[in-house]
């Protein structure tokens, strides 16, 4: 522990505005708002399929790193003598591994897997090592959290990659909501508040989906006015939800696993259907 409390110090001794600055932005990129917006805008304006596959994946393997968390238990080096910690908000549930390093690695090995370009697999190789930098920089990582973050996050990018290509396929709906409830059991039994979040939008990203895919059948092809008011209608019914009904909703794990399964079910499940009615 104690090598890796220096490996911390050392990044952190280059500490300065800029730096803060910098970490800060970069760790955005390993948030879910922004990673549901960007599968979002792939689902509505490159490929549908591929759209789903991307939020899917980036939805299962946070429950995924939420499962390893609550049952490791590992502590944050927060509060340890002689590091910073900055950004706590972001800093929620235990350590190991680092679920910004996991989405990250998750969200861009899954667009690499279907971009299949080398200079895609470079961008996203950077992408992931600068937002496990942040995470350390930040201080409420370890570096064997941002390692292993970034192993499982590439690890599930892959097997769940087959997995929905598998599911969608053979139309395997009883399947994909199979493993929405088995993680939603799973939260149940021993999951934190992110865990319940997680769960929540996988479930509702996957009843999103059926109903999708089995009886609207969105076209991307639309025109640029209805593209603008689909977008519109997806980030403001996403706004709608995160934050008004945080005010509204008591302050439960019951809740907010609501809360974030009309996340999920309003991107990919009701907003193809008001999609689909524009004319």
């Amino acid at each position: 522990m104690s090598l890796q409390v220096e490996i911390i110090k050392f990044i952190q001794s280059f500490n300065n505005d800029f730096f803060d600055f910098l970490f800060e932005f970069i760790t955005l990129f390993g948030e879910e708002s922004i990673l549901v917006l960007l599968s979002a805008f792939i689902f509505l304006s490159v490929d549908k399929n591929k759209g789903y596959k991307l939020i899917f994946t980036i939805a299962s393997g946070t429950c995924f790193n939420s499962l390893i968390k609550n049952i490791l238990k590992f502590e944050r080096p927060i509060g340890v003598e002689g590091i910073i910690s900055k950004r706590l908000e972001t800093a929620t549930g235990y350590s190991f591994p680092s679920g910004h390093t996991q989405a990250t690695a998750t969200f861009w090995s899954s667009l690499s897997i279907i971009v299949r370009k080398k200079r895609m697999y470079i961008f996203s190789t950077i992408i992931v090592i600068m937002v496990a930098i942040s995470r350390l920089y930040l201080g409420v990582h370890w570096l064997t959290d941002v390692v292993f973050g970034a192993i499982f996050g590439v690890l599930w990018a892959i097997l769940v990659s087959r997995a929905f290509d598998y599911i969608h396929k053979n139309k395997s709906y009883k399947l994909l909501i199979g493993i929405s409830l088995v993680f939603l059991i799973l939260t149940l039994l021993i999951g934190d508040d992110d865990f319940y979040k997680s769960a929540g939008l996988l479930l509702g990203l996957s009843l999103g989906y059926i109903i999708e895919d089995k009886y609207i059948n969105l076209s991307i092809k639309m025109s640029r006015r209805n593209k603008i008011i689909t977008y519109i209608l997806l980030i403001g019914g996403l706004l709608i939800i995160k934050t008004l009904l945080k005010f509204i909703f008591p302050e439960t794990l019951i809740f907010s696993t609501i809360r974030y399964f009309l996340v999920g079910f309003w991107a990919f499940g009701a907003t193809p259907v008001i999609a689909a009615s524009l004319k």
